[in-house]
């Protein structure tokens, strides 16, 4: 796989901000084994989700009604921090990119072919952020990501900046390790998980704030070039309390959002109307 990388990107996000509740369509609990699903993505017409940090290397399919369907182990491997999932020409693209307090020095993405048998691991692509010198324990770190999309042929990280609530944009390839910075968008809250709908241009990223709200950002005509004309969307999900942690598109209208087993809230996967 062959990843492109745009020289000179830049971007400055000015929009429109509204605030709505978005209509559940249909919910599901998890089984047990989900109980920190942290990624989610549809690849041919099957639902692929993960836990996160501390369990194990491990892809779970999923029905439509949160059913599990099967589970792959990737040999070899070690679920340090997984926080997202995507797809790419094809193959999965898993992110262990979670860093909560900046201490980490071996964030990467794994290439992952499924088959029938198995789950292969097909390329490691290590990754850094040039902009951090400091790898000391640090409780409000800007370098901690959880939203991984593959746009114009290349795999695009967000991370949830914890000393500035914002999203920082950081393209990451095979060539070079040094991720390229190339935006950022003030959600005031900690992104979560980010999808992209390529028919549609649409970015969505989940979200959650301290006071325990989660939401849904939804950008349209997103691109890797300059833009200086976004329409950004936010919508509050009802779901406050719960720990929604990753979204993947069904199609223009709809998605699935997963959220992770907190406080009331037992592991779920949820069907979201888009406006």
């Amino acid at each position: 796989m062959r990843f492109f990388v745009f020289k000179h990107i830049s971007f400055l996000f000015i929009g429109v901000w509204s605030l709505n509740a978005q209509k559940v369509l249909e919910q599901y609990p998890l089984p047990l084994v989900l109980k920190e699903s942290s990624g989610i993505i549809l690849l041919n017409d099957t639902l692929w989700t993960h836990n996160d940090s501390g369990n194990e290397a491990a892809l779970y399919a999923i029905s439509t009604k949160g059913k599990l369907l099967t589970k792959k182990k990737l040999k070899n491997h070690v679920n340090i921090d997984w926080e997202d999932i995507t797809t790419a020409n094809g193959k999965l693209v898993v992110a262990d990119m979670g860093n909560n307090f900046g201490t980490r020095k071996n964030l990467y993405l794994l290439e992952v072919a499924v088959t029938n048998n198995e789950a292969e691991v097909l390329d490691s692509i290590p990754f850094y952020y040039p902009e951090q010198q400091n790898f000391g324990f640090q409780q409000a770190t800007p370098f901690d990501a959880e939203g991984l999309i593959f746009i114009e042929n290349n795999l695009l990280v967000i991370t949830k900046n914890r000393s500035s609530n914002t999203a920082e944009f950081y393209v990451v390839s095979k060539e070079n390790p040094a991720a390229k910075k190339i935006g950022s968008l003030p959600v005031g809250a900690l992104v979560t998980g980010a999808d992209y709908h390529q028919k549609s241009k649409t970015l969505v990223l989940t979200a959650g704030r301290k006071d325990k709200r989660q939401f849904l950002y939804v950008i349209n005509d997103f691109s890797l070039m300059a833009n200086k004309n976004i329409s950004i969307n936010q919508y509050e999900l009802d779901f406050r309390g719960a720990q929604i942690e990753a979204v993947s598109f069904i199609d223009e209208k709809t998605v699935w959002i997963t959220s992770e087993k907190k406080g009331k809230y037992p592991a779920f996967l949820a069907k979201i109307a888009l406006p």
